[in-house]
């Protein structure tokens, strides 16, 4: 904390100390932010863990740098994350989870990310299609928004169509299995950066726009409704998730934002609560859900930097009973943490060349559930939030490095309800991961 001398007023101003933020470090979803990265790793970490055992891996026949997972009825989904190289789908076998076997893979074009996977149901799958916008000119026949494959065959999915949107495309797509909506982050002309979209998705093999939600700042000749000096042009929809009628959106350098949907044609900006701004918390929110049954939310950021040149992205827990005050309760990170820097006192975590923080969580999840979460380096991270006042962290795992690769960047994590296992992929080489929680 320091102070200045008011000259106005004649009395002593107190200006809070905010944590340091490396400025315009290398982010991004491809390898740039790696490949000239400082670390202080000799040797490849040994595998770690607690109550949690490896029960199957695969290196993905060398599509190793895999996001996004979806499991159902022993088969596997997994999108390639681009990072080394790899766009497309992994298909894989997991009946006999401890021998995953690869039964196909489908290259996509480098032109566009489509690196997340959504399963509507058992004849319907859809990927993003979010244009690399300098490959627009070399690749002009892809279209941005949505890709819908028919999977009745689950091994060979059939393309069927785009659904196109506007600009870039989609980041992320999430579907509202009680509504039968799809909400997703994308582009719409006349507004800045991406904004929330709504498809009705009574027809899963021809997704409708039906309807768009934003923060008032993002509309052409709308004025900010932020701090534009701390947020910086980032204020923007990264995914949005149900709640009843409701959608709770991550929004990026903007915080976390509450829609109501009760007319999805028309949704209704209700708030948006933002510790970046007001206090410097990271940013660079993910995720923000609440879990079915509970009236806790959940809230992620993304860790976008390598060896904690900004704050690491951790998890922060609401007290949602008034729907209308969104009041932070606790929140969890796996190591001690500086609270003035908001990093690991361990400095190992920040010497590795890679990132260090929270990422994907099991989004599935409901109130009784655990909380699986991808902590990039630092693996798999499994927390009792059954108080939320007072999260518990009940197990680990955090995979071996190998000789390309010291330490993991883990990415997502799926959990298969038909058998308890968690399906981990590692964002930079380190393929699939299949696991069992073995606490109580």
């Amino acid at each position: 904390m320091y102070h200045f001398q008011n000259q106005e007023f004649g009395f002593r101003e107190e200006i809070l100390s905010r944590p340091y933020y490396k400025t315009d470090p290398i982010t991004g979803g491809g390898p740039a932010q790696y490949i000239s990265a400082e670390h202080k790793l000799s040797e490849p970490w040994k595998e770690q863990s607690h109550n949690v055992k490896l029960v199957g891996h695969s290196d993905l026949n060398g599509w190793g740098d895999a996001f996004q997972i979806q499991v159902s009825k022993g088969i596997c989904y997994v999108a390639a994350s681009g990072v080394n190289g790899h766009d497309g789908l992994t298909i894989l076998d997991v009946s006999d989870p401890s021998k995953p076997t690869i039964l196909n893979q489908i290259s996509d074009s480098p032109g566009a990310r489509t690196h997340k996977v959504l399963k509507i149901n058992d004849d319907i799958m859809i990927t993003n299609s979010e244009l690399r916008p300098n490959l627009r000119e070399k690749y002009p026949e892809l279209k941005g928004g949505m890709k819908v494959f028919d999977i009745s065959d689950p091994i060979n999915p059939k393309f069927l169509r785009y659904v196109e949107t506007d600009g870039m495309g989609i980041h992320r797509p999430i579907y509202d299995r009680d509504r039968k909506l799809m909400y997703s982050s994308g582009y719409r002309d006349g507004f800045d950066k991406k904004i929330l979209l709504i498809h009705d998705m009574k027809d899963p093999a021809n997704p409708e726009f039906i309807g768009q939600g934003w923060v008032e700042g993002q509309k052409n000749d709308e004025s900010y409704t932020w701090d534009n000096s701390i947020v910086q042009n980032e204020a923007w929809c990264h995914e949005g998730n149900p709640w009843g009628n409701y959608v709770t959106a991550g929004w990026w350098d903007g915080g976390i934002v509450l829609f109501d949907c009760t007319n999805p044609s028309k949704p209704e900006f209700k708030w948006r609560h933002n510790p970046h701004e007001t206090h410097g918390w990271a940013g660079c929110y993910h995720s923000f859900l609440v879990p079915k049954g509970s009236e806790f939310g959940i809230v992620t950021q993304e860790t976008v930097t390598v060896n904690c040149e900004h704050p690491p992205a951790f998890i922060t827990f609401y007290d949602l009973r008034n729907k209308d005050i969104p009041l932070p309760v606790s929140t969890y990170m796996p190591f001690e943490t500086d609270p003035y820097d908001m990093r690991p006192i361990d400095t190992k975590w920040s010497k590795t060349g890679s990132r260090h923080g929270a990422h994907n969580i099991w989004l599935d999840m409901e109130k009784d559930d655990l909380i699986y979460i991808a902590w990039f380096n630092a693996g798999l991270r499994i927390i009792d939030w059954s108080n939320p006042f007072s999260p518990k962290e009940v197990g680990y795992y955090i995979p071996p490095g190998n000789k390309e690769r010291f330490c993991p960047q883990s990415n997502d994590v799926y959990v298969d309800r038909e058998t308890g296992l968690i399906y981990m992929s590692d964002r930079w080489g380190l393929g699939l991961h299949i696991l069992e929680y073995t606490g109580k």
